[in-house]
């Protein structure tokens, strides 16, 4: 092998190895500060997540899950899904949606959140109103 193939060889093999051994947790696009109140209580937390992958998060002692999805392609658009895990009848949006699209360029948005049944076809199902999900956005490609 001549020096220079042997130097390329080396090189990449070195590339490999960092990218390999770099730490996954530390490739995070954006954060997100959520949280939730039902009634007198409360409860909050912080995800850091990856365009185009769901990330998960729990407010334990409220009994709920909550997922958030945003693609690179589309960075107004944050998914955001609310589960109860205590409560299979908890947690709809507005017009008993399953989820809701919030623009994360506000600095803060209040999402009121309800329990009952899903949307069916046409149908309108009037839900009882639970709770208010709060969601601040944030990402590490901001500029700002």
């Amino acid at each position: 092998m001549s020096t220079n193939v042997r130097w390329r060889f080396k090189r990449a093999l070195a590339l490999v190895g960092a990218l390999l051994l770099a730490d996954p947790a530390l490739a995070t696009d954006y954060s997100v500060d959520f949280g939730a109140e039902i009634g007198a209580r409360k409860d909050a937390g912080t995800l850091d997540c990856q365009f185009a992958k769901s990330c998960r998060g729990e407010l334990e002692s409220l009994g709920l899950w909550i997922t958030f999805l945003v693609f690179r392609s589309e960075p107004e658009r944050l998914i955001v899904h609310l589960y109860g895990s205590r409560d299979i009848t908890c947690c709809y949006f507005a017009y008993a949606a399953d989820k809701v699209v919030v623009d994360p360029r506000r600095r803060i948005a209040p999402v009121p959140f309800f329990k009952g049944g899903g949307a069916r076809g046409g149908l309108y199902i009037e839900n009882k109103r639970v709770g208010t999900l709060y969601i601040r956005f944030s990402s590490h490609l901001d500029p700002h």
